[in-house]
């Protein structure tokens, strides 16, 4: 069921389908040397985990953009969840990547994207096409699929690629990804590619309990900041 949801004082920008994008609030870091971090929530919206994530990178000093791409529609998981999610993104796809290349466009360049599920696929293009882009780390989605599925994309070398997901993940084939991994590698791109042990999708959002994995979440918070280390200022 989709359920509207504010966000209080949030320093993330929050961008609906159509709307302009406002100030991003940085706290007392000079904007001017920052690095901005992109993310791109899943289907099931903007989540509470995605928000939690958010601030966590703005706690390490970068300058934060967290669109909402589906203006207010969230989703629970589960079967029903994501069912009512996928119906929701046939129609809302169009909407959603027009809201993302909006707050791609309102960035300041250098430009890190990380994507969830359909985030994922979603910045993966950004990083082969947008040359702000400065590297990309994809959970739970993202792959080389080919031009059947409207992936023409290449990988540009040098931009550092991390991949996460786990590996029963019904949601994720495993040979797009190792395509992919492959593709960036002999561009010249540092690649990580982290397989967690489940078959949970969004296994770092602790609002899905039959997804949640603490253990791994806890050692994904800790890779994504390792990954963003290389980009501080």
């Amino acid at each position: 069921m989709a359920t509207p949801r504010g966000h209080g004082g949030s320093s993330v920008v929050g961008v609906a389908p159509g709307s302009r994008i406002g100030p991003v609030s940085v706290g007392a870091a000079s904007v001017a040397a920052m690095t901005t971090v992109l993310i791109a929530h899943s289907a099931l919206g903007l989540r509470p985990a995605i928000l939690d994530l958010a601030d966590r990178v703005r706690a390490l000093g970068f300058r934060v953009v967290a669109p909402d791409l589906f203006g207010g529609a969230v989703f629970e998981g589960g079967p029903e969840g994501y069912a009512a999610a996928m119906a929701h993104l046939d129609t809302a796809r169009p909407s959603a990547e027009a809201a993302l290349r909006e707050a791609y466009a309102a960035c300041s360049a250098p430009v890190v994207v990380i994507g969830f599920s359909m985030g994922a696929m979603a910045v993966q293009r950004l990083a082969e096409h947008e040359p702000g882009v400065v590297g990309a780390l994809l959970v739970a989605g993202g792959g080389r699929y080919g031009a059947e599925f409207g992936d023409d994309g290449r990988w540009r070398g040098g931009i550092p690629l991390a991949l996460h997901r786990m590996i029963d993940d019904e949601w994720v084939d495993a040979e797009p990804a190792a395509r992919l991994v492959a593709e960036a590698a002999r561009a010249g791109s540092d690649v990580s590619d982290y397989v967690y042990p489940g078959r949970a999708h969004l296994f770092m959002d602790a609002g899905l309990p039959d997804e949640h994995d603490s253990g791994a979440t806890e050692l994904f918070h800790a890779r994504v900041q390792g990954f963003l280390s290389r980009f501080s200022a």
